[in-house]
């Protein structure tokens, strides 16, 4: 097993975010003591950034050079950690941890629960997930010329709440895939999925300075 935590140096909503410091640690480093408060205890950082690089070694980490065409704003997460699991040359049955820095209010306990609910062997993917504050079942599909339609029937839109499947959303914190069925897939979370249910006051995602503001005053105090 590896966890890949991917940092890129830029970023739009926060300058510096994976540099920024919560408690005395940066948000790469929040994710690389998850992964090893878990007992994982090879980490790589993926990353553009000279000062992130720097950083990653300090902490111990393994750093692959992320190249420029997948460091853009525009560049998926998979593209970064796939460059990786090719760069380490890892085998495909090796499971790859994904950490992603944003989520600095994850534990060990968190990265814990979805490796022993990985080891099921039944799913191809578990991640991460929080209630929702509206059901998805209760919203509609709007297209080009206005017209409206349901998620799922209509009957749902008036269905009481607790007659409707339980719903959750991916929160970013933690995700585990098998390397060779990522790299099949071309993608993080291959079908089908397992997802293990954190606080919603711990999946907070560090994207603009007010949640880093936030994130600070919960783990500061």
């Amino acid at each position: 097993m590896v966890a890949v935590v991917p940092a890129r140096a830029g970023s739009q909503g926060l300058p510096g975010k994976n540099l920024a410091r919560i408690g005395g640690l940066s948000l790469v480093g929040h994710a690389v003591r998850a992964a090893r408060d878990a007992g994982v205890d090879e980490v790589v950082v993926t990353t553009d950034g000279a000062g992130i690089a720097a950083e990653a070694r300090k902490l111990g980490c393994t750093v692959v050079d992320r190249p420029a065409e997948l460091a853009t704003g525009d560049s998926r997460t998979v593209d970064a950690v796939l460059h990786a699991v090719r760069a380490l040359a890892l085998p495909g049955d090796t499971l790859v941890l994904l950490l992603q820095p944003t989520s600095p209010l994850r534990t060990g306990d968190d990265v814990r629960a979805v490796l022993d609910r990985h080891a099921a062997g039944d799913v191809g993917s578990t991640l991460t997930g929080c209630a929702v504050g509206h059901h998805p079942l209760k919203q509609l599909l709007v297209d080009d010329a206005g017209t409206a339609s349901p998620v799922r029937t209509w009957a749902d839109l008036e269905a009481p709440r607790q007659q409707l499947p339980r719903a959750l959303r991916p929160n970013g914190a933690v995700y585990v895939t098998a390397a060779g069925a990522m790299a099949a897939a071309g993608a993080v979370l291959v079908p089908p999925l397992a997802v293990v249910e954190m606080p919603e006051e711990r999946s907070l995602d560090v994207d603009t300075a007010a949640d880093l503001a936030a994130a600070r005053a919960l783990l500061e105090g």
